[in-house]
């Protein structure tokens, strides 16, 4: 058992025997495909790339073949699905739910009852807490 310190989440333990990662008081398993952090009570596909540096927490659902990249979060009651990528530090919380195409980059937000799919692109401190936007446009 080692003790690591990451800037974002603090200190962590890893259980290597078991593959159970320990942030605070939440408990983390390691996504076979990319490495990074799902919490026990999360339900990830195993289709979906996790990058070592990603977290899904809480009890979000992440399905299809969503890609997370960098420093992502999804979190809460969150629904991803399809195809939606998330770079940067974007993240998405609240009962959002993303379908489609979506892409978040840099410290892009998606969280309350916000309903996002097709092409849709949030860039930069684009934040979206409710309603729907659908197809292909960019906010930023």
């Amino acid at each position: 058992m080692t003790t690591e310190a990451s800037p974002r989440t603090g200190p962590w333990t890893i259980h290597r025997n078991d593959d159970i990662v320990d942030v605070r008081t939440e408990h983390y398993r390691i996504h076979q495909n990319g490495g990074g952090l799902v919490a026990l009570t999360a339900h990830v596909a195993p289709s979906v790339y996790v990058a070592p540096r990603a977290m899904i927490k809480d009890n979000a659902i992440v399905v299809g073949s969503v890609r997370l990249f960098d420093r992502t979060v999804i979190e809460d009651r969150a629904v991803v699905a399809d195809a939606c990528t998330l770079r940067g530090e974007s993240s998405v919380g609240g009962e959002a739910i993303l379908r489609g195409s979506v892409q978040l980059s840099h410290e892009a937000r998606a969280d309350g009852n916000a309903r996002l799919s097709g092409g849709l692109h949030l860039q930069h401190f684009a934040r979206v807490s409710q309603g729907t936007l659908a197809g292909g446009m960019t906010v930023q």
